[in-house]
């Protein structure tokens, strides 16, 4: 065998780190380049949200919000504290319409109809609620003081769909959903 010049020796030597660099680039470089380039999306996606969100308020703002509401929230408390929360029997109902009936006469109002609407499902307050079309004719003056009436007794009561037209004369038609 013949002995290798120079330059074929510098020619092995160049073609081993060729291939060196090619397996190391392949292997190690490329594998590390695709893991640094998912590292900096995603962490270009967190500044984003970061950046999107907004700022933070003071504390001292946050601090007088919370007690506002805390105030909002004992006056409702204060409000509802008699207030009876059930809807119930037959016997219960009948005599609430006949504690409102007393409620609309004292207002000056007239019943023209009151029509049952069945039971009424209420996810806030998760009450089952009887439902009433009551129809009024009178002013709007005592309608008002129905509501404060309304407003006033112990026992849970919600009016809805409330509805004002022109009637006869200086009366009005009104009508709305009565939940007892």
């Amino acid at each position: 065998m013949k002995k290798l010049s120079q330059f074929e020796k510098y020619g092995i030597m160049a073609a081993i780190i060729i291939a060196c660099t090619f397996f190391y680039m392949k292997k190690v470089y490329e594998p590390q380049e695709k893991e640094f380039k998912k590292t900096v999306a995603a962490l270009n996606k967190v500044v984003g949200e970061v950046n999107g969100l907004k700022q933070i308020p003071p504390l001292i703002q946050v601090k007088h919000e919370l007690e506002n509401a805390k105030k909002d929230l004992e006056e409702v408390n204060k409000r509802l504290k008699g207030t009876l929360m059930h809807t119930g029997e037959a016997r219960e109902v009948t005599h609430m319409l006949r504690q409102i009936n007393e409620h609309v006469a004292a207002s000056g109002l007239k019943v023209v109809s009151l029509t049952p609407g069945g039971r009424k499902s209420d996810t806030l307050l998760q009450l089952e609620w009887n439902l009433f079309q009551l129809s009024l004719s009178g002013s709007f003056h005592g309608f008002l003081q129905l509501l404060e009436s309304l407003r006033n007794m112990p026992d849970a009561i919600r009016v809805d769909e409330v509805a004002l037209t022109a009637g006869n004369g200086e009366f009005l038609e009104i009508t709305f959903n009565l939940m007892i």
